[in-house]
């Protein structure tokens, strides 16, 4: 696969926190449905109110969202699972995190990608 001339738009530090922060959203924030046995993922969960055709925010209509990528210090893949209008629940990371556990929990093993017990590093930023 042929790369791309680019530019570095963030630096490494900075990756590097992000990746961490992310792994901490699924260690022990709002992300924990998405946690995949043997393996560190990082992500982001998503719960947004839907626009009603009066033109004003719906207070009954949403659509759940989870990103994610594994394993978090090398990834292979990265999934988006959106839920639009999910129902009685509706927070990404109670019906959109656990799915993609489901479905990276699958995918890893079939690419060949082995699990390995890690403790989840969290980068704290610089003061």
């Amino acid at each position: 696969r042929k790369m791309l001339p680019g530019r570095e738009v963030v630096s490494a530090q900075t990756a590097r926190t992000l990746r961490g922060l992310l792994e901490q959203v699924v260690a022990d924030g709002t992300g924990r449905h998405a946690q995949v046995e043997g393996y560190r993922v990082g992500g982001k969960t998503g719960t947004a109110q839907k626009m009603g055709p009066d033109g004003r925010y719906s207070h009954s209509d949403f659509v759940a969202s989870f990103v994610g990528f594994a394993p978090a210090d090398n990834p292979v893949v990265t999934v988006l699972v959106m839920l639009d209008e999910p129902r009685p629940v509706y927070y990404g990371g109670l019906v959109s995190a656990p799915v993609f556990s489901e479905i990276v929990s699958q995918v890893l093993p079939h690419l060949g990608v082995t699990a390995e017990k890690q403790e989840v590093s969290v980068a704290r930023a610089q003061p």
